[in-house]
């Protein structure tokens, strides 16, 4: 793809990320006779690996772009993302989140100096608003995950892994949109890497395998899955161009299955994640792989949880 480039936007967001910990898990290590290691996006700026791909679109802004309000559409982490960057570079920022977006990252945002506006019942529609009023009002709309620019900052995520343990296997990864799994696809290329990624859906919010096996872009008629940060009806149009393409593995997950992975890393690692930063170790634990893959990487991809669930997981 024209102007991706993982290495100089590892370069260029340095600055203002945080190089989040790739962690081994013994008692996961333990139970398979593989390596297992968290790449703890928990501990990005905001509590989401969100924060790199929204800073990153930010900085290559010029012209009256850099100007410009900009808005969004989110379920939660890459609004707070967005909010935080715009605070960092003295931009308004606006953001519009489903009417069952959780308390917490509404809070957060508006914390980091953000407009939320609610609107809609899913993701899919709260983006319908934002780019209603992108084109109404002359506002920047930055998608949360179908562009270059954010899938680039999503991307440093994989150079990191394969420098800290270049003889990484496979990385699982959750997806929603497709924004990380096509980033680290191209990532992997413009790297030279052998490694596998594997994408992980929930069961109930398969948009990408929908799309895949349809051999289209397809939309899901309805959602049902807990994990709220991965729940996207369509993938986005480039991200399934670019997975389409490179044709990684996706596996699915039920929510029991997700529900499973965040309560066993917060009671054996002492990590908290929200449900969609459990996806990625719950396709981990439920995928065949073979003797061959020693050494397994799972991106836990976010922290936006609140008090109360937190307080659910240890019961």
């Amino acid at each position: 793809m024209a102007n991706f480039n993982v290495s100089s936007c590892l370069e260029r967001l340095r600055p203002y990320i945080i190089r989040t910990p790739l962690v081994e898990v013994e008692h996961l290590s333990a139970q398979t006779g593989k390596r297992i290691f968290l790449k703890i996006e928990s501990l990005q700026k905001t509590r989401a690996f969100k924060f790199r791909g929204a800073m990153n679109f930010l900085l290559t802004m010029s012209g009256k772009e850099a100007e410009s309000k900009v808005i969004t559409a989110s379920s939660g982490s890459h609004g707070l993302g967005l909010a935080l960057s715009g605070k960092i570079l003295g931009l308004e920022c606006i953001v519009v989140m489903p009417k069952n977006a959780s308390l917490v990252k509404q809070e957060r945002a508006k914390g980091y100096g953000a407009t939320v506006l609610l609107h809609g019942s899913c993701y899919d529609e709260a983006r319908e608003q934002a780019e209603l009023l992108s084109a109404q009002e002359g506002y920047v709309y930055v998608p949360s995950f179908n562009h270059p620019r954010i899938m680039e900052g999503q991307a440093t995520i994989l150079a990191e892994i394969l420098a800290d343990r270049p003889e990484t296997d496979v990385v699982f990864a959750p997806v929603g949109g497709g924004g990380l799994l096509a980033g680290l696809l191209l990532a992997k290329e413009q790297l030279c890497s052998k490694v596998e990624i594997i994408g992980v859906e929930p069961n109930g919010a398969a948009c990408m395998q929908a799309s895949v096996d349809a051999g289209t872009l397809s939309t899901l008629a309805s959602l049902h899955t807990i994990a709220d940060g991965v729940a996207v009806r369509t993938p986005g149009e480039l991200t399934f161009a670019i997975v389409h393409k490179h044709k990684p593995a996706l596996h699915q997950v039920s929510d029991e299955d997700i529900r499973y992975a965040q309560k066993d890393l917060l009671s054996e690692m002492r990590v908290v994640v929200e449900t969609a930063g459990a996806v990625a170790v719950a396709g981990m634990r439920t995928y065949d792989l073979p003797s061959s893959v020693k050494n397994i990487v799972c991106i836990v991809s976010g922290a936006n949880v609140d008090a109360a669930e937190i307080a659910q997981l240890l019961i």
